[in-house]
């Protein structure tokens, strides 16, 4: 990864950052974050579906948490989701140290974009299932679809607890037609009934959310023997199935 930084220093490790905008999106709740690069370096180029590590410093300890990028490359700035947890996992505590305490116009440490999670290229179909803050790891790769011309080949499943928890409801409201994008809460979990009629033999299936999430979903989606080669898992916890995707990168 660090080979294709180029030979400037300060463009390894991590980098530090300026919080731009902190802007809260939905219940949770869940904020927006958009950052720029404090000194003149280049913005590290990154692909639809990759993510960044932020560093905060929490009494102390230097504590990671990774976050997917939410729009395709511009040049100028990073936007991520953060959702206020428990402090239980590395995310929530740097979720909840941004949140509570840094200001716009503070600093954050940043390290490059990495990750393999991406479009299926050529591909002719594509369901996304999320759950919870999950969708942030979506919203990329649709902005792509639709740079693309491509959105009528897309359809998205969002799971949330209430529709107020819905975190970019309405940016795919305005992006996407009723019948390509279904809000489902927790008085309606996701199933098969929901997904029939959704896939076809060609559709790349993205699913992203907890590991609870994701065994759901995997159970909804076994009923129709889609080809596993077709789907694609992203967890959004430090967990023994996010350890072994980092070991294959």
């Amino acid at each position: 990864m660090y080979a294709k930084l180029g030979n400037d220093e300060h463009d390894r490790g991590f980098v530090p950052f300026t919080i731009l905008k902190k802007e809260a999106i939905a219940s949770g709740p869940i904020y927006l974050l958009k950052i720029e690069r404090q000194d003149s370096g280049k913005l590290f180029k990154y692909h639809p579906g990759q993510y960044i590590t932020l560093r905060v410093d929490k009494g102390g300890v230097l504590h990671h948490g990774h976050y997917s990028l939410l729009e395709p490359y511009n040049g100028q700035t990073y936007s991520v989701a953060l959702k206020q947890g428990n402090d239980f996992d590395q995310n929530s505590i740097v979720s909840d140290e941004i949140i509570r305490k840094r200001a716009v116009g503070s600093t954050v440490l940043v390290s490059p974009p990495a990750g393999k999670f991406s479009l299926v290229k050529d591909g002719n179909h594509h369901l996304f299932i999320s759950g919870g803050i999950g969708i942030a790891s979506f919203m990329a790769l649709i902005e792509e679809l639709n740079q693309q011309g491509k959105l009528a080949s897309a359809t998205v499943v969002q799971c949330a607890r209430t529709d107020n928890h819905a975190a970019f409801a309405a940016t795919l409201h305005k992006l996407l037609p009723k019948e390509q994008y279904v809000i489902l809460t927790q008085n309606e979990p996701i199933s098969k009934n929901h997904l029939e009629g959704k896939l076809r033999s060609e559709t790349h299936v993205y699913v992203s959310g907890s590991e609870a999430f994701l065994t759901m979903a995997e159970n909804a989606l076994a009923r129709f023997n889609h080809p596993k080669s077709q789907i694609h898992m992203k967890s959004i916890e430090p967990t023994l199935r996010l350890l072994h995707e980092l070991e294959q990168k």
